[in-house]
């Protein structure tokens, strides 16, 4: 490590400590105004437990690399991290369902439609997978199912979105941590086919790589913006902001500029919190519709229209690969396990085994022509279903996915992963609020179809305090 890179894990390390200054503010006031639920613990839960094996392989064993006898590079984990990896899936999915179930029969929740609709996606990757003779509901799998079940039944808006913050922050915390006691785990080094970021590093925190790491950090960004409350919120949301930035990914920094820059000039409001019937300016719409479209757009098309792997390496060539092969599942795809199961068969390396590097043509592949279609419908459900109050709180939260889509996959409709919880909580986007839900609970994270959320609760001395002046 060069004393550059020294000093900037050092100032990794400090800047994680000192969030814990607002955290802890924004997650009192959550808890105070009643905006932390079941559906907030069972997002951080989803966060935590997906994430675990990997953040305890990197605080336990750094970055080095192991070698086989031949003395070749071995891709993959550890025996022990996978199986801590196999006890905290099935701690998921027990979690997942007890969830589903306490909500659907004892609260008699309201089932939602955008998480069916990218429950419909999974199961049909699923079904994909089966038609091709692919290992049928593999234990990841089961996982992310059960997840978009929980999120089928779970309250939309600032519960979900409380939950999603939590995550992104815990993982913040704990990279500055392992920054501060071990500075040379939590870099990548550079080189000339990954070259550092604008900071001078490559900042993967816990992670296995900062790739990983900041689309992690991108797509929480809403989620820190909408679920908590306060300035406080504003200055966390920056500060993952600059966390991403660090990470040395240009297009999480590019991401999270773009994101900042739309969440200030937009500034989106939860329905709850918006006036009575006041809902999102002709201007504003004028300006996010395209800006989305656009996003949308160009991340559809770069797959079939770019410019080569001049430009884009490896991207490119898995791609055009990609693209030769759609015939074969036009409908319904390759099935969700398809393009992983290339790398065993020798056929692609292990760094873009993973997915293809873009949302779109990565559901298309894998669940085809249908698959594409809902997903748009997924896309369009949670942008209007909402009403013109919510528009613009859904539309940060769809920016950045649709800007990472363009380069990477940050939604997987095939198997759990580290941004599961993210796919959960963005299908959550708030729905419209009555005027009379506004009037009973201003400033809550209570949806329509539940009771309104408690406000702070006063303490005996300062209603003593009340009486007694109005003696």
């Amino acid at each position: 490590m060069t004393p550059h890179q020294t000093d900037m894990a050092l100032v990794m390390g400090v800047l994680a400590l000192l969030s814990l200054i607002p955290a802890t503010i924004a997650l009192r006031r959550a808890r105070a105004f009643g905006d932390w639920d079941l559906t907030s613990t069972m997002i951080l839960l989803v966060g935590v437990l997906a994430n675990l094996p990997t953040v305890l392989y990197v605080a336990h064993t750094g970055r080095s690399e192991r070698l086989d006898s031949m003395g070749d590079v071995v891709i993959g984990l550890p025996t022990w991290v996978n199986q801590i990896g196999s006890v905290a899936n099935g701690t998921m999915l027990v979690v997942c369902l007890a969830f589903a179930l306490h909500r659907l029969l004892i609260a008699r929740a309201q089932v939602r439609a955008a998480p069916l609709i990218a429950l419909a996606i999974a199961l049909l990757l699923t079904f994909s997978d089966g038609l091709h003779g692919l290992e049928l509901l593999a234990p990841r799998q089961l996982v992310l199912l059960a997840a978009l079940l929980a999120a089928a039944v779970a309250r939309p808006g600032r519960p979900a979105f409380v939950g999603g913050a939590s995550v992104v922050l815990l993982t913040t915390l704990l990279g500055g941590v392992e920054a501060l006691i071990q500075p040379d785990t939590v870099l990548r080094e550079c080189r000339p086919d990954n070259p550092c970021g604008v900071l001078g590093i490559l900042y993967a925190g816990v992670f296995t790589n900062e790739n990983i790491f900041s689309l992690l950090l991108v797509v929480g960004i809403p989620f820190v913006w909408l679920g908590l409350r306060g300035p406080v919120r504003v200055v966390l949301a920056f500060y993952v902001a600059f966390v991403a930035v660090a990470s040395g990914s240009r297009l999480a920094a590019a991401t999270a500029v773009a994101t900042l820059v739309f969440l200030i000039v937009i500034r989106p409001r939860l329905p709850e919190e918006a006036a009575p019937g006041r809902g999102v300016s002709t201007g504003k719409l004028l300006l996010t519709a395209p800006v989305l479209a656009a996003a949308a757009a160009v991340g559809l098309l770069a797959p079939f229209h770019h410019p080569g792997p001049d430009t884009l390496g490896d991207r490119a060539l898995i791609w055009d690969m990609a693209r030769d092969e759609l015939h074969q599942g036009t409908w319904f795809g390759l099935g969700g396990k398809a393009w992983a199961a290339k790398y065993p068969a020798g056929e692609i390396p292990a760094a873009v085994s993973p997915s293809l590097h873009n949302q779109w043509i990565d559901v298309l592949f894998a669940g085809g022509v249908v698959a594409l279609a809902l997903f748009v419908l997924l896309l369009v459900v949670l942008l209007v279903r909402g009403g013109r109050t919510a528009y613009p709180a859904a539309a940060s939260v769809l920016l950045p996915v649709l800007l990472t889509s363009v380069l990477e996959r940050p939604w997987s409709f095939s198997i759990s992963n580290s941004l599961t919880f993210a796919l959960v909580a963005a299908v959550l986007t708030p729905t419209a609020v009555s005027r009379a839900a506004v009037a009973a609970a201003p400033g809550s994270g209570s949806s329509p179809a539940e009771p309104p959320a408690r406000t702070p609760r006063r303490s005996p001395s300062a209603t003593a305090r009340v009486r007694s002046t109005r003696r």
